[in-house]
Formats: C-alpha cells, sequence, structure tokens
C-alpha cells in the first residue's frame, strides 16, 4: 500500500467536501493519503463510548472527494487502522480501475 501518515493542515488542502463527521468523531487523531493524492481518510474517536471510527475518501469522475466507506465503533485504535488501511487500499484500486476504464 502507498498511503502515507499526514498532517492535518495537508489533509485539509485537499479541500475534503463538509460530510458532517464532527457529529461521528469526537476528534480525528490521524490523516492519510496515497502519493497521487486521490484517496484520503482519516481516523477518529467516537463521542461518547462510540469507539473508534474512521472514514475514507476518493475522488470520483469530476475530481471531487466522496465517501468511499466509513466505519465504526471499533474496540481499539488498532483494529480502526488496520480495517481504515485495507478500504483506503480497495479505494485506490477501485479508483485505479475507474482510471484505466475510462483511458481504454
Amino acid at each position: 500500500m502507498s498511503f502515507e501518515g499526514i498532517r492535518k493542515e495537508k489533509f485539509d488542502r485537499f479541500r475534503p467536501p463538509y460530510l458532517g463527521l464532527e457529529s461521528l468523531m469526537a476528534w480525528q487523531i490521524e490523516w492519510f493519503a496515497n502519493r497521487a493524492g486521490t484517496t484520503i481518510g482519516t481516523l477518529a474517536v467516537g463521542g461518547a463510548d462510540e469507539g473508534w471510527n474512521y472514514v475514507v475518501l476518493g475522488r470520483d469522475k469530476t475530481g471531487d472527494f466522496r465517501v468511499y466507506k466509513r466505519g465504526g465503533d471499533l474496540f481499539s485504535l488498532d483494529d480502526a487502522r488496520a480495517e481504515f488501511l485495507l478500504d483506503m487500499a480497495a479505494a485506490e484500486k477501485s479508483e485505479q480501475k475507474v482510471r484505466r476504464w475510462r483511458a481504454a
């Protein structure tokens, strides 16, 4: 997988859409992006006793970010990170298929 942890400021420069994530996530703690900047995501602590949450965003045909996958109520940060990175890889693979299909 070609993802790297990034600072929140870099994540915000991708201009992800307002998704109302604040209602699902008490605070975001980690941010990631692939090298191409086409797949991004964040890990967060849920509000109250809701466990760990994440969201993966991928670019659509117009270049705007859309939710690819949202996960929640995971038991630990390690569990959330593992599931999150698998979903990041799936989103990146999906994006690569779309690019190949458009080029054909």
